[in-house]
Formats: structure tokens, sequence, C-alpha cells
């Protein structure tokens, strides 16, 4: 049965005719249809244009424009349908509110809609489609295949002040920081897939509020927020298939503390120190299987922090002393696929996770055939690696380089270069880290201009017979296109084909 409220509401309700353009209500227009009942009824429809069902649960309110103490509150049932009856003749005001709304970044839908004595009329409560959606809210950046992320920048608040950490944070005030976006831009140019990555800075608006236009959908996205005095780490995520993606910052503060490594050094990195973030924060958590094993001794660590630890025998990790704001939960074990997920760690709160790792797919061993068309190709690739041979920014291995080395397995090539280390964490396999900003990493991979997850399978399918060239780059010296700005580690650049 549909719940009628009646209640006063202020004269100003007027102005819910002036529909917004942008982060706000959406106005729809009302059909009327037949009805033998006095004084006026409105049978209320709603759909989501996106995914075509309808808003169940929605929190709708009726207010008459001509008396605005007349005010009807009702919830919409499971089709998304309500009828309010004895409405009196004249024009009214339906505002619609739904968690789906929040997701798009719509606060409510407002439908104007005119009640007339003895007849009824059908408002219908539209979410509007993606695209629309995306017009509205970037205007000219909103380019096919686009769409754009959201949120508010938050700070974090001591656990202590409030007894959930939920409700640990404050919003910012009136632009008080920036967010700065980061992803890799596909373009079909001269018959070429043109890989490029975008980085974008934003400014905060109202309420601290954030808004980032042109991102691609179905895409890696990372984000950063700068506040007056305080940051937030790197938040690394996946944009949905619509590419309306909400994502909320907590900045927080981070110590730097200076160790010296451990363990053998080679010449070049003698004196080297690393660089680890600290703080107030911490997190706990399990990680297993997807059907609930415990994985012993997986990787677990807060992405550009330094900090790091392996899970224990019943699957459980501790990061102690962790930076407060928003970071990235970094897993990995081996034989499964990489996990990584942001996180927002606030001060005196031990933050906890569960984590299940999905087996990751083997990979067929790399097979290159030396056609026209593949010679051509590696060709223009190696042309370009002798120029950035030639600027010295990195440590390069061309085909005579290769050719001289006893290779049994692909790291084989990074043995004795400054800075990578090769840990052992299968019978066979390697993972690679480098000395980064802020202590170990793990490096950036690229093979033929194709980034790819993780260290760990890269001696499973890439045969050393089928390098043609190995470019390393230590953190901030690779080129634009091989570079994650926010990783604050290298990069390793792999090129395939046979080398003669």
């Amino acid at each position: 049965m549909t719940r009628m409220v009646h209640r006063r509401a202020p004269r100003a309700i007027a102005v819910l005719f002036a529909c917004t353009g942008t982060l706000g209500g959406a106005c729809l227009h009302a059909q009327a249809s037949a009805s033998a009942v006095r004084p006026g009824r409105v049978d209320i429809t709603s759909v989501d244009s996106i995914t075509r069902r309808p808003l169940a649960g929605a929190s709708v309110r009726l207010v008459s424009v001509l008396d605005t103490t007349r005010v009807y509150d009702a919830t919409l049932d499971a089709r998304g349908r309500a009828r309010v009856d004895s409405l009196a003749a004249g024009p009214w005001v339906l505002t619609a509110r739904h968690a789906r709304l929040d997701t798009l970044g719509v606060g409510s839908v407002m439908v104007p809609f005119t009640v007339r004595a003895g007849r009824g009329v059908t408002a219908h409560a539209a979410v509007p489609s993606a695209r629309t959606l995306v017009s509205r809210v970037c205007g000219s950046a909103a380019a096919p295949g686009t769409g754009y992320l959201f949120g508010t920048l938050r700070r974090a608040v001591p656990a202590r002040t409030s007894p959930r950490a939920t409700s640990s944070v404050s919003t910012l005030p009136l632009s008080a920081g920036q967010v700065t976006a980061q992803w890799l831009d596909l373009r079909l140019e001269a018959g070429r897939v043109e890989r490029t990555i975008v980085t974008t800075d934003v400014p905060v608006g109202d309420n601290g509020r954030y808004v980032v236009c042109g991102v691609p959908t179905e895409t890696t996205v990372r984000l950063r927020a700068v506040g007056a005095e305080e940051v937030s780490g790197v938040a690394t995520f996946n944009t949905a298939a619509i590419g309306i993606v909400p994502r909320d910052l907590v900045l927080g503060r981070a110590d730097t503390v200076v160790t010296t490594p451990s363990g053998p050094q080679t010449p070049e990195d003698s004196g080297v120190v690393d660089i680890v973030l600290r703080g107030a924060g911490g997190m706990r958590g399990t990680v297993q299987t997807l059907d609930g094993r415990p994985l012993v001794n997986a990787l677990v660590s807060l992405s550009a922090t330094g900090l790091d630890t392996r899970t224990d025998s019943a699957g459980r990790f501790l990061l102690t002393e962790a930076p407060t704001g928003t970071w990235t939960l970094d897993v990995r074990a081996f034989g499964y696929a990489p996990w990584q997920q942001p996180v927002d760690l606030m001060p005196g709160d031990t933050v906890g996770q569960v984590v299940a790792l999905v087996r990751a797919q083997a990979m067929d061993t790399v097979r290159v055939r030396a056609t026209a068309t593949a010679r051509t190709a590696l060709g223009r690739n190696l042309a370009a690696f002798e120029e950035r041979r030639r600027a010295g920014l990195g440590r390069f291995f061309g085909p005579g380089d290769l050719e001289e080395m006893l290779l049994f397995r692909f790291t084989d090539v990074l043995r004795g270069v400054p800075g990578v280390r090769l840990e052992l964490t299968g019978r066979a396999d390697r993972v690679i880290t480098m000395r980064g900003t802020y202590g170990r990493c793990v490096p950036t991979v690229f093979v033929d201009r194709m980034r790819i997850p993780g260290t760990e399978a890269l001696d499973s399918f890439l045969p050393p017979d089928f390098v043609a060239a190995v470019e390393v780059y230590q953190a901030g010296f690779a080129p634009p296109e091989f570079q994650d700005i926010f990783s604050g580690c290298g990069s390793i650049v792999v090129w395939t084909g046979a080398r003669r």
C-alpha cells in the first residue's frame, strides 16, 4: 500500500522547475491519461534507462506548486510504480530519490506534471541514458566511448573522535584541493594503434566535489588528490562499461622514513637508501581462494608506500603504521591473478579486508613467426629502441647483447642490473622488484607495447630465444608511453621477435 504523508513544505518549492544540466536533478515530462475519478490522481512509473530496470524502492515526494503545504510521500513498489489519489487540480512537482541515482552522480529526478479535476496523469520518473548524462555533465568533452569520474574529497579524522571509522571523515571547504587522473588512451591512426598515457588535473569545486571527463570506458584509471596540507595515495580501479564511476578520495598524512637496504648490493647501489611512508593507519585481513581456502605466503602491499608483508599459514596479514588517506591495496600470489582495490585508512584505526584471488589462466608459449609484417613492425620498434638507447636514460639490451648472453630464462637478462632484484616465488617463476621512490616495488611491464599485469609469469610465457630487445628504466626515467607516474616504480619494456 502506498504511504501518503501530508506535511508542510517551504514556499521556495517553485524553484524546482529550474532543472540543472550537471550533477543534479534531471527534468522530464508528464503524459496525461483519461480517468473518471475525482478530484484527480497520479500514477507514477519509473525506469533506469541504462539498465532497463525499474527503480524499485525509490522514495518520491509530490508537492503542489499552488499550495506548498500539500506534500505527499510514497515509495515505489517492486515494479517501480505507485499511485497517489485525492490530488488537488493544478501543477505539481514529483522528486524521486534512489541509491542508483547516487552512483550516477544524479542527486534526484524531478518531474513536473499537472492534475486536472476528475482525471488522472502518469508521471514517468526515468533515469536518463548514459549518453545523455555524459553529455550534460561533460559538454564538449563528452567524446564517444568516454564517461566521467566524480566524487568528494574528504579529510581523514582520528577514529577516536567517532566510534565508526566510516564516519571519520570531514568534507573539504570550497576549492581546497586538486585531483589528478591518469589512464591509457588507445587510438587508431594511419592503421596503427597508438597508445598514450593521459594525465589530467581537475580542481575541487563546491563541498569538495570533483568531476573528471573524457575517461574511456572499461579502462584502468589512477586517481590522486592533493589538499592544502594533506594528500591521498593513488586509487587504482577499472571504469565501468557505461563509463560513469563514483569514487570518493580521503586525504591523509604520511611521514617519510629513510632506511638503509639490507643484504648484498651491487657497486652501483652502494649508498642508496629506501624511503618508506609511515602514518597512524593500519590494514589487516585475510587472503583466500574463491572457495575459502587460505593462501599462504601471498605478497600484500600498499602501493607506493614501501609497506608490504606476507600472509601466514591462515592467510592472515597485518600492515601497521601505514599512512592515512586513500591508498591501493595490492595482493599477489603465485598462480593467481593480481588483485588491486582502493582502501581508505583512518588515523588510529586498522581497516579489515577479505581478499579472494582468482586462479590465473595459463598462457601459451609465445610463438613468433618472422612474416614480412612482423619483420616490418619489429624493425620500427628496434629503430625507436636505438633512439632511446642513444639518449642513455635506462639500461638497454639489443639483439646483439642478448646473443652474447647465456640465457636459460627471460629474467636472466636482468641479473646485475642496478636496483633490480629477482625473488623466487615458486619452482620456476620469479617476481621482479626494483628500487623505487618509496622503496622496493613491482615495475610496470610492457611486452610489444602492451601493458601486462604483474611480473610473476614472465619466465613462463617469454622464452628467451624470442626476446629481441629489453629496456629497463628506473623510476621517473621511462618515456611517457612506458611510464606510470603514480607508482613510484620503474618500467621494463620487452620487444619480441627474431634477433636476426
